[in-house]
């Protein structure tokens, strides 16, 4: 008998695996040969002895481990199989069943023998006949006996059914669903539950006929990618998961086939982009294989307010988006202890404290018209539990541990409020219901001019937000523009017209006194695309168009290939990018053409010595055959087009933003037509390609003004005097942050900033007539210092 003892220390264990945990504690962790290969799904099985077992799938095998002994794992049998990265694993009476996407079929395990030994004479397959298949994802076993061989390639890949329960080691075909592809399903009575994966729902099937099995109800799930389905031990409620990059466990009332409702939603670790595997339902708990965060527990008690209540992260040198860590987690195991295998770690064997969480729910209404509040965020305050009022203005929350809270409510045009000391206790719910005072609104006014002239800017876009208000207007012929029901408070405006710079100041207090608001745009041609100025989009291209939004960063077999993030040192997050949806570089690549982001035109007959800036990344990957794509950057004067830029794969560099900056004079004869164009494509026969680009800037070099009057580090700071706004203009700089602190003439430091870089940089300010110092950093080291007079 092949034995494997467990090796590490509990101490050692601790240090490496300790360190995320709720509720949860390591009791062992057996590590298997790397010649064996990756693991990937476990089960779990209980001799007539009682003795348990876990039945662990690998790559090149199958391995059974005796867990009798927590502590002390124990290898008592591996057999070799058809290598795979997915197996998964069922159990029927004393029998073993494991299918693989690879070849070989179902392989069968006769694990009567137990706690004796098993032999290779006890492993044998099975390919079927009526439904022959050599590979399948997953399988299933209900309580009657009946096997479902679950996306094989016979048919659609639906459920083959098979007769377990006359011979278990001699499986017989029964009948087949071919409805729709299912990649994991479970089956409770006459109804089996699949996830049809590719569909993006759920399938609900009667299969009381084995031989004419009836699709009843699909429904979609939140990121339509439905990977696997646990129904409740009551059939009233069904949880399931989306094997997506932040995707969620849901659950959903399924009492009523007419109308099965969603009751909430839940991530492991929202925004992380962590994907969850496979979830199980356990005693009024799911217990969750959740990749790179581990094994997750949540109290489901309350399936419209799912509360995660314990943790165990297997893999901590992984996080966020990807294909990493556990794989597959059995938490029925009589003794209680949960077994999970984690893809490059091994098996673990936990302990596990279901601890039942303590809820809070109620209703917000507006404090003078008794209305209902939606959209009321509720915060527990120093946890990170956040929820929002329906449209009824009801709201459920929870937190695993008992104690004392403080619960801020707060929705914008009302007061906020915050409720001191509500008690919540474990397994029972307490109702606060709250009363807002909504906050008196007026009509905020404003006017965007001309920074030389003075005259009035029409058509300007005036974009002022914050975390709960966004709103984007237009100034008119007067350049004027006004806002109604507008409430006072801390807002980040943006102000935007081609042949002028960005304006953009974040956290300026705009209130009633203020009235009427002015700005003033300086001429000059800067565009970082926090506004959309009017650029063009043309192409050939199937999919992945220019798009101007934030970027979602894409990865390309484990290395990035789209920088999630825009090009540093300007007003907002937005860039341009070719496709931006997925996480994987082929989700929304640029397919089957060419992509086209063309600027406005631009006047340039005036300059004397022009560069153009901009910033951008191209990625080229993957096909078949040579890498031949480009990203190809141009400058037309209406008569003649130059190419200014040019990267293909080889280009160093690729798949991060690169700052590039081009004298135009000699380059290129100036004239009031400029247009620049952006194109990238796929040419056949066929590739992975991205592209993004940034911050476009046309600057002066060779004119007189006040970016002439800066000293060497190509600075100044204006007006002075001034008033109730200060502008520190920036030119032919390095430095990706500004750091503008102010001081009193008595050396008192009143006022310190921190900024990305932008053309002209500017900050609201409530300082007292007099003198002032004035400090400029860049990237933390002191380049300027100037005296100014507040009038």
């Amino acid at each position: 008998m092949h034995k494997r003892i467990l090796l590490f220390s509990f101490a050692l264990l601790f240090t490496l695996f300790g360190f995320s945990q709720l509720n949860t504690n390591l009791l062992s962790n057996l590590t298997y040969p790397s010649n064996r290969g990756d693991l990937n799904d476990v089960w779990g099985y209980v001799d007539g002895n009682g003795n348990e077992y876990a039945i662990v799938g690998l790559q090149d095998g199958v391995s059974i481990v005796n867990v009798s002994d927590p502590a002390n794992p124990v290898e008592v049998f591996y057999t070799s199989g058809a290598n795979s990265i997915w197996r998964d694993i069922k159990v029927w009476q004393d029998v073993a069943y494991i299918t693989n996407e690879s070849s070989g079929g179902m392989m069968i395990i006769d694990m009567s023998s137990l706690p004796g030994t098993i032999t290779a004479g006890d492993v044998s397959s099975f390919s079927g006949s009526t439904y022959p298949f050599t590979k399948a994802h997953d399988l299933y076993v209900d309580e009657n006996g009946v096997g479902y061989v679950i996306g094989a390639d016979n048919g659609v890949g639906g459920a083959i059914f098979l007769d377990l329960f006359t011979d278990p080691l001699n499986p017989t075909e029964i009948g087949r669903y071919n409805d729709f592809y299912l990649h994991d399903a479970m089956v409770r009575g006459d109804t089996m539950w699949g996830g049809a994966i590719n569909d993006g729902f759920f399938a609900a099937v009667n299969v009381t006929d084995k031989s004419n099995p009836i699709t009843m109800v699909t429904q979609t799930t939140p990121s339509s990618f439905t990977h696997n389905c646990w129904i409740s031990d009551d059939g009233q409620t069904l949880f399931t998961t989306d094997e997506k990059s932040d995707g969620y466990i849901a659950s959903y009332d399924v009492s009523n086939f007419a109308n099965i409702t969603e009751l909430d939603k839940v991530q492991s670790s929202p925004g992380e982009n962590v994907i969850p595997h496979n979830t199980f339902y356990f005693n009024g708990f799911l217990v969750t294989s959740y990749y790179r965060d581990g094994v997750t527990i949540h109290d489901v008690s309350n399936p419209s307010s799912i509360i995660e209540v314990g943790s165990y992260d297997t893999s901590p040198q992984f996080s966020g988006n990807g294909f990493n860590g556990c794989w597959g987690v059995y938490p029925y195991l009589p003794s209680g202890i949960i077994i999970a295998t984690d893809i490059e770690n091994g098996l673990f064997v936990l302990g596990a404290n279901y601890v039942k969480s303590a809820h809070l729910n109620g209703n917000v209404t507006d404090a003078n018209t008794t209305a209902n509040l939606d959209g009321v965020q509720v915060e527990i305050v120093s946890t990170t539990v956040t929820t929002n009022t329906n449209i009824l203005g009801d709201y459920q929350a929870g937190v695993a541990t008992a104690g004392t809270y403080d619960v801020t409510y707060s929705k914008f045009g009302y007061v906020t409020q915050t409720v001191t000391g509500i008690a919540l206790t474990a397994g029972n719910t307490v109702t606060q219901n709250v009363a807002l005072v909504p906050i008196v609104s007026f009509t905020l006014q404003g006017t965007v001019v001309d920074a030389a002239t003075s005259n009035p800017i029409q058509n300007a876009q005036v974009k002022i937000s914050n975390a709960t208000f966004n709103t984007l207007v237009a100034t008119n012929a007067s350049g004027n523009f006004s806002i109604p029901s507008f409430v006072e408070g801390n807002y980040d405006i943006t102000i935007g017209k081609w042949g002028h710079e960005n304006y953009c100041i974040s956290n300026q207090l705009l209130n009633v006194a203020g009235n009427t608001y002015q700005y003033t745009l300086d001429e000059g041609y800067y565009d970082d695309f926090s506004l959309d100025l009017g650029w063009a989009v043309t192409g050939t291209a199937t999919t992945g168009d220019w798009e101007r939004s934030i970027p979602l960063g894409t990865t390309s077999n484990g290395s990035p290939a789209n920088p999630g993030n825009d090009a540093s040192g300007d007003c907002g997050l937005e860039a341009y990018v070719t496709g931006n949806s997925g996480t994987a570089s082929g989700d929304d690549d640029i397919d089957g053409g060419q992509v086209i982001l063309t600027s406005p035109m631009f006047d340039l007959s005036t300059y004397i010595d022009p560069y153009l800036n901009f910033s951008s990344w191209f990625f080229n990957a993957g096909g078949s055959g040579t890498l031949n794509d480009s990203l190809i950057i141009s400058l037309s004067n209406g008569v003649t087009s130059i190419v200014v830029d040019f990267s293909v794969a080889s280009s160093t560099g690729n798949s991060s933003w690169k700052a590039k900056s081009f004298q135009l004079t000699g380059l290129i004869a100036l004239t009031n037509n400029m247009q620049l164009t952006v194109r990238s494509m796929d040419v056949s026969p066929g590739h992975l390609v991205e592209a993004g680009f940034d911050k476009f800037e046309i600057v002066e070099m060779g004119t007189t003004g006040v970016e002439d009057v800066v000293n060497s580090s190509d600075l100044v700071i204006y007006p002075n005097p001034f008033t109730n706004e200060i502008n520190v203009k920036v030119k032919n700089v390095d430095f990706q942050t500004l750091r503008v602190e102010v001081y009193e003439v008595t050396g008192k430091l009143i006022d310190s900033q921190q900024f990305k870089i932008t053309p002209t940089i500017r900050f609201a300010n409530n300082y007292k007539k007099g003198i002032y110092f004035i400090n400029v950093y860049g990237d933390g080291a002191l380049i300027k210092t100037e005296k100014l007079i507040k009038f």
